[in-house]
């Protein structure tokens, strides 16, 4: 039979909690700043379409950061390298998903190019340095002493 109460969280294991937490909370930070600060400076500069534009760039924010929280909460009980492995395929994906949504609003009349574009751009920056800070001022033991 197996024991119905949960093991204690080991030390490595909180410490990866206290990353993806950050991560969260300062991912939540970036997305509603990039989303207020387009839409709002996009409404002044080009009216209704550049208030859609910087949408675009705060959805697109939080769909970086959404990838990065999910590849971490996926990679927190592998191996360091297994995770900077992962992070490495998210930003691949990033990437990716960065030059589908320049092409397919390239020629979009219903929003403005350049608050989109520069927006989008503030959007992949942010998230590239939140990522950073909360990896660095991260404090994940290499070795998990109470690991079975």
């Amino acid at each position: 039979m197996t024991d119905p109460t949960p093991r204690p969280e080991t030390e490595v294991e909180a410490a990866w909690t206290r990353v993806w937490r950050s991560l969260l909370v300062r991912g939540i930070v970036l997305v509603i700043v990039v989303a207020a600060l387009g839409m709002g400076i996009g409404r002044l500069a080009a009216g209704t379409p550049g208030l859609v534009g910087g949408a675009v760039g705060g959805g697109l924010a939080a769909v970086f950061i959404i990838i990065t929280l999910v590849t971490m909460y996926l990679g927190r009980n592998m191996g360091l390298t297994t995770i900077a492995g992962l992070l490495g395929v998210g930003f691949l994906f990033k990437a990716f998903i960065f030059m589908i949504v320049i092409w397919r609003i390239k020629d979009a009349t219903w929003l403005d190019g350049t608050v989109a574009f520069l927006t989008i751009v503030v959007a992949v920056l942010g998230s590239s340095i939140v990522e950073a800070v909360t990896v660095v001022k991260g404090r994940v033991p290499y070795v998990d002493p109470d690991a079975k």
